[in-house]
This record gives structure tokens, C-alpha cells and sequence, in this order.
């Protein structure tokens, strides 16, 4: 397959974030990506199956239960983009700290080839971190001044629909999204990252973003 592989893990936000940017993909060409949160050793081959030559776009899911998990994912798909939205503590029961959880999450960016890219949460402590295990071109993304994606100005209209300035590259462009909660200015910027830096334009990557609607 000649198609860009963009995987996507985080303790939050990964199905959301994964519709977000198949939704916004789709607008620049045909894009595959997991029903529902297919993120298993079952559900990302299953995934992978369905695309074809004329997928340009292939967005999976990780998820894992614990060290090796998303190596193996990897393994099976060889993403060339990583996306990495947050460490949280979903899985402290099974893994004893946060820092464990960077270790197993990471993985995802360990697993990526030299020519690839990894794409970090920049405002997520644990997930900065994270950027010594690859040899993946970084890329951060945040509300922090260093973020090379970065939001300003982020409000919420009456009905908690986010709405900021994406900065990229030297330039901006207004975007207002169509979901709901501020938890998605982040998800946004993860989306926003993939996009800028296959190469889509800005103004293009923000009007996708605002007319982007998931389930």
C-alpha cells in the first residue's frame, strides 16, 4: 500500500481525535480509518484490510493493556506518523504509575522509521518526555508559546463549542469547531499537526477542522 499509515494512541481522547481526523483527511483524499475503536491486536489488522490502491490515508487506533502491546501494533502496521494526545492514569490498576503508562504508550513513537514523524502533545509533562525514544522527526502541538501547532485565543460559545487561533509556521487561521467541550482544542491541534505536515494548507486544514462533525 502506498498510503500514509497515522496511528493514533493517549489515555483520552483517541476515537474522537481519530474520527476528527479521518473527517478532516477525507476532504484531501481517501481515507480509511477504524469503526468505532477498533484499537486491538484484532481491530487494527481488521482495519488495515480494508484499504486498497486507492487509499491515500490510513488512520489507526492503539490502544494496549500493558508493555509490548503497541509495539506489536506496530509491528503489524508500520505507521509512519504517531500521534501521542496525553498520558492519564486510565491504567494504573494494570501498570502502577504514569509514568509506566508513558513507557507502554510510547512505544508508538519508539516504533516509528527515522523518515517518520512524531507528533506530541507539547502541553502533556509525561508525553514531552517521550520525544528521546524516537528517531522520528517531533512535532509539538498545545497552548504553550514553543508549540510548532499552536492554539491562541481559545473561547467556548453558549453551547461549549471551541473556537481559537491555529498558529503554524509563521502564519494563522481562525478556526471554530463543531464539537463540544474544550477537551477538543487539544484533539484539534493533534489533528491540525497530521494534516500541516503532510503538506495540506493551513487556511484548507482550518476549514476542515470547522466543518468537521463526528458521532
Amino acid at each position: 500500500l502506498n498510503c500514509a499509515v497515522i496511528a493514533i494512541t493517549g489515555s483520552s481522547g483517541k476515537t474522537s481525535t481519530k474520527d476528527l481526523l479521518a473527517c478532516v483527511l477525507s476532504e484531501f483524499g481517501d481515507t480509511i480509518a477504524p469503526e468505532g475503536s477498533f484499537n486491538t491486536e484484532v481491530g487494527v489488522p481488521l482495519t488495515i484490510l480494508r484499504a486498497n490502491a486507492d487509499t491515500r490515508f490510513l488512520v489507526l487506533e492503539m490502544g494496549m493493556r500493558g508493555l509490548g502491546h503497541i509495539e506489536y501494533l506496530c509491528e503489524l502496521s508500520s505507521p509512519s506518523i504517531g500521534v501521542l494526545l496525553n498520558i492519564g492514569s486510565a491504567h494504573i490498576g494494570m501498570l502502577g504509575s504514569q509514568k509506566a503508562i508513558a513507557q507502554a504508550k510510547g512505544e508508538l513513537i519508539e516504533g516509528l522509521p527515522s523518515s517518520g514523524l512524531a507528533i506530541l502533545n507539547g502541553d502533556d509533562p509525561f508525553v514531552r518526555e517521550q520525544a528521546v525514544r524516537t528517531q522520528a522527526r517531533v512535532v509539538f502541538f498545545g497552548e504553550s508559546g514553543t508549540a510548532d501547532v499552536r492554539a491562541s485565543d481559545v473561547d467556548l460559545d453558549p453551547m461549549a463549542r471551541p473556537k481559537f487561533t491555529l498558529h503554524y509556521g509563521g502564519q494563522e487561521a481562525k478556526v471554530k469547531l463543531r464539537v463540544h467541550g474544550e477537551h477538543f482544542v487539544s484533539n484539534a491541534l493533534a489533528v491540525a499537526s497530521v494534516a500541516l505536515e503532510i503538506g495540506l494548507p493551513l487556511d484548507e486544514v482550518a476549514a476542515a477542522l470547522s466543518k468537521a462533525t463526528i458521532q
